[in-house]
């Protein structure tokens, strides 16, 4: 089901009676005949406006502030479907699996289309917390994260201090955290090989992250090109500084955005014709692949390197490249080459 449009809206000013109050409850108040979860389904998708920004459920309203509203029955409808299409895509992710453990490190390859945890515009059901669930009551926790549609490396640690040391030193540029993703992107970067140094906004409106040489703080990513076709490239990328869809960013900012990126490309699905008139590859996620992860032991120091195969739709997108070109890969798949 698509979004309701933009012009399929209904704008309101907040009466002084309601000064004060919190926009999920002033929603309930005023929308009783739906139920507080469908009514915070349609405010974690962004589109209820206060004063021109979307609203948190938490937001206390003033006297006049400018509401701007979908039409809740077409936005509750468009929530359920796309609840109902995540629960239906969460059945056919691949499952986690573990790289590495230890007493105080668990290492796990996150399959794409399932969220690290649950937040702001969430609908999955289930999470990589929920999957890791004994684990995380055991006292593990998250040291950093991925979104939604990146596959591969996540780490947690177990107990609170260390669990903080890492995830500094995951936010540091010197914190002796190495990491290095497989993207595919559109067309092939000239050099070959190249560093995007682009100071970068934390995400803000509609949540896009901007390069901004005024504000922006100092982000650089190191790239090489790895496998180079007509209109598409696989890179191998280095995120230097840790900033919010900085891969993303900086390769849309010169031009070579990925195949697949509804927010900073220009669509939110490709398809990948088979010239043999097989199987067509309809990817429909971000092509961005957490490949390898190298960082010190939180307990020992000790540098720990872990590495996550390539999943299924970048492996087989990246064949369809190679077969098109004439050069499908013989013997091992198109994750043995994961970093230089």
């Amino acid at each position: 089901m698509r979004p309701p449009k933009l012009d399929e809206r209904r704008s309101a000013r907040v009466p002084a009676r309601n000064a004060g109050q919190r926009l999920d409850k002033f929603l309930v108040e005023h929308f009783s005949h739906y139920s507080r979860r469908q009514l915070m389904g349609v405010l974690k998708t962004g589109t209820v406006l206060v004063n021109g920004r979307p609203g948190r459920p938490g937001l206390e309203l003033k006297a006049g502030d400018q509401l701007d509203l979908p039409v809740l029955s077409a936005a509750v409808e468009h929530v359920k479907a796309e609840r109902a299409h995540a629960r239906e895509a969460l059945q056919h992710v691949e499952s986690v699996t573990e790289l590495y453990r230890d007493e105080d490190l668990l290492i796990v390859a996150k399959p794409a289309g399932l969220a690290v945890h649950g937040g702001a515009g969430q609908m999955h059901d289930r999470t990589l917390i929920d999957v890791l669930r004994k684990d995380i009551l055991a006292g593990f926790g998250l040291a950093h994260r991925l979104d939604k549609d990146t596959s591969g490396v996540v780490a947690l640690v177990n107990g609170e201090e260390m669990r903080a040391r890492t995830m500094a030193a995951f936010a540091a540029d010197d914190g002796g955290i190495e990491k290095e993703y497989v993207a595919v992107v559109r067309g092939v970067p000239e050099p070959r090989e190249g560093e995007i140094a682009l100071p970068l906004m934390p995400p803000g409106f509609r949540g896009m992250a901007k390069v901004d040489a005024a504000k922006g703080k100092p982000s650089l990513t190191r790239y090489r090109v790895v496998e180079a076709f007509p209109d598409a490239a696989r890179l191998a990328v280095q995120p230097v500084t840790g900033r919010t869809h900085q891969i993303r960013v900086h390769l849309s900012a010169i031009g070579h955005p990925l195949l697949v990126d509804p927010l900073y490309g220009v669509r939110n699905r490709r398809k990948v014709a088979d010239v043999r008139g097989i199987a067509d590859a309809n990817l429909r996620r971000t092509p961005l692949h957490a490949a390898r992860l190298a960082l010190p032991h939180p307990r020992t120091g000790k540098r720990i390197e872990v590495r996550a195969p390539l999943p299924s739709d970048i492996k087989y997108v990246l064949e369809l490249l190679r077969i098109a070109q004439g050069r499908a890969r013989k013997g091992g798949g198109a994750d043995e080459e994961l970093a230089r």
